[in-house]
Order: structure tokens, then sequence, then C-alpha cells
């Protein structure tokens, strides 16, 4: 079987770095807390390049056809975005979800739907995440640490050591490899192709 992010137009660029993660539970951080204009723009800043072009000599690695009825590229290839600023957007959506009775997300097109409709976006978003965690399905382990105090006499140490791909050199990738889609094809609700 043929691993599909082999064949990612992005794959000629990813690189790696070990990484030590900071995520103890009170770890300062631009992407926690109650939202602000200023958390929102961090995360928005974190997702929102646009898409890609996909050529169609690549969609058969990917186990698609150019028989579907895609979404073309104004390059004449399929129009795209990567998995990782999909589940970075679920993440984002259903942090927002948890706020939306504290915070005017009024000019977000996402809260714009009904009520319905945006339980079920959240509800994808959910899964597809659950997906992607056991899919790829780290494996470091993380220690505990004795504290008299805690709960169970300890207390989980998240700040783990991993290899991770350069997350800057992928998004630096996207943006210099946007790609609008072809004119004539109607807008897909819900994604922003220009």
């Amino acid at each position: 079987m043929t691993d599909s992010n082999l064949l990612a137009p992005v794959f000629d660029v990813v690189e790696y770095e070990d990484v030590q993660f900071s995520n103890t539970f009170y770890q300062p951080s631009p992407y926690r807390g109650k939202p602000t204009p200023e958390l929102e723009k961090s995360w928005s800043d974190l997702w929102k390049i646009g898409t890609v072009d996909v050529p169609l000599e690549r969609l058969p690695a990917l186990n698609k056809s150019a028989e579907q009825n895609w979404f073309y590229s104004e390059n004449g290839g399929v129009l795209a975005g990567l998995e990782v600023f999909h589940s970075l957007h679920c993440l984002d959506m259903v942090r927002q979800y948890t706020y939306k009775d504290e915070y005017d997300y009024s000019d977000n097109p996402t809260f714009q739907d009904d009520d319905e409709f945006l339980r079920i976006h959240v509800d994808h978003c959910i899964d597809a995440l659950r997906i992607r965690l056991m899919c790829y399905a780290d494996v470091t382990p993380f220690l505990h640490e004795l504290e008299p105090g805690a709960e169970l006499g300890a207390t989980p140490d998240f700040n783990t050591q991993h290899k991770c791909k350069k997350f800057d050199k992928i998004q630096e990738w996207q943006r210099s490899h946007h790609a609008r889609a072809a004119a004539g094809q109607t807008e897909v609700h819900g994604h922003d192709h220009s």
C-alpha cells in the first residue's frame, strides 16, 4: 500500500526537528484562554492559508479518479487543502464552539449556519480529529511525577520529546503554492478557495 503522504505535493519540503513539548496545565500559550481578537488571530493564522493545486496525474496515487467531478484550479489541477490545516480548522472550531455564548462570532461564516448544521459541523470536526489521532497514534510516553497533594498522588508530565515536521515550512509551502479556483465554478460551502 502506498503512503499518500509521500505523494502529497508538499512532501519534498517536509523537514523534521526534535521538539520538547511545553504543555503543562498552566503553561502560557498564545492559543489558550478566553477568546480575544488577538487569540482569534493567532488561531486563524495557523490554518487560514487557502488552497493548492494537485496535478491530475497525482490523483491515482491518492486513490482518486480524474473521472470525478472535482473542483478545478485555475492551473488545471484539482483544488485541494492539506489535512493539517483542516485539522487545525476543526480544532479551532471546536474551541470556538465551547465559547460561542461568551464571544461574538457573528462575523465568522461558520457560525452563520443554523444551529442544527453547526452541531453537525462540530461533530464532523470531533470525529475528524479522532480519526487523525488514531491514524497517527503518537506512542510517546508521558511520565508521572510524585506530588503528594495531587488527586492520585502524582501529576502527569506532558513536556515530552517528539520528532515533528517543521510546521512553518509546510505553512510557507502552502502560501507560496496558493491556487485559485478555475473561473465559472460554484463556491464550495464552508471553504475559502481564493
